[in-house]
């Protein structure tokens, strides 16, 4: 009898401390890959507003079927609700009669191990949060496939970049693209007018890279241009995306250098200037390639 109430009582213990177990657990969060792929996404791009958190949650359920496969605004709100109550992300209201941007705190970007900085999106000039809405549009529009092709954002760029006192540093595009075959694209958005000037250095750095920036260092941009006409940068095309009048500005550019005789025809071939708002219908493609064509015929 004494074994028996023995026994009784110890399995009384067991299911208490079952139930204290069961009730401390309840409620935790918990980390599913999903929010590894968002969160992660999020913090290599700086954040993302609702409408494209949607698109990018889509895109993991539907692991690369339609290019836009979006989730209800409703279930994109639950996943935010969820990351803030984990202390994962932020979310903010920037704009007024715009969806909501979110963004990973410090824990969220410790817990996805990335190694930067915290950002408020919040503080963010209204200017470069249009420039990162761009990006991240045409990052989800382009889609990257880990197997086949590598986004490599800004941030990533930037990341560990110092500066030498008194030096110059190339000119960094918005980001590159990685494709499996070993080329690398350059990927600039202009939303905004640059002095000529301004923009055809960008072209020039980006057309022929470190030795460019070498010369115009020690002998100005004039020599520079003539002495490094051997010279090629790392990437293989560079894509600019901008509106309807900057792409005349861009164009204007790109052609005026060829007719100095700064760059070659060959060299200007590898600067694409393409639409944004993005070219998304098969009859916009073919009007955007046709629009960059003819803008190439330089005599």
């Amino acid at each position: 009898m004494a074994g028996e109430d023995g026994a009784s009582e110890k399995r009384k213990h067991d299911h208490a401390n079952t139930s204290r177990k069961r009730r401390s657990d309840a409620g935790a969060i918990k980390f599913q890959k999903r929010d590894e792929y968002a969160l992660t996404w999020m913090g290599l791009q700086y954040g993302i507003r609702l409408d494209h958190l949607q698109w990018l949650l889509g895109r993991f359920q539907g692991k690369g079927a339609a290019r836009r496969n979006w989730v209800s605004e409703s279930s994109a709100r639950d996943v935010v609700r969820r990351w803030e109550l984990g202390k994962w992300a932020r979310h903010g209201s920037i704009r007024a009669h715009e969806p909501f941007w979110v963004w990973p705190t410090r824990v969220g970007l410790r817990k996805i191990g990335l190694p930067f900085s915290y950002r408020d999106l919040a503080a963010t000039g209204l200017d470069d949060l249009s420039h990162l809405y761009a990006m991240n549009e045409i990052r989800l529009f382009l889609g990257d496939d880990e197997e086949a092709t590598q986004w490599i954002s800004e941030r990533q760029l930037l990341h560990g970049l110092i500066r030498p006192k008194g030096k110059d540093l190339l000119h960094r595009p918005d980001a590159e693209i990685h494709w499996a075959d070993g080329q690398i694209f350059a990927v600039e958005v202009e939303l905004s007018l640059k002095k000529p000037s301004s923009l055809a250095e960008n072209l020039m750095e980006l057309l022929r890279g470190e030795e460019y920036l070498r010369l115009k260092t020690a002998y100005g941009w004039q020599v520079a241009r003539a002495m490094s006409r051997r010279s090629r940068s790392r990437y293989d095309e560079i894509w600019y995306f901008a509106p309807r009048t900057l792409r005349k500005h861009l164009q204007r550019e790109r052609a005026r250098l060829v007719e100095q005789g700064d760059v070659t025809e060959q060299e200007a071939k590898r600067l694409f200037i393409r639409w944004y708002p993005l070219a998304e219908t098969d009859e916009e493609v073919r009007q955007e390639e046709q629009e960059d064509d003819e803008t190439l015929c330089f005599r």
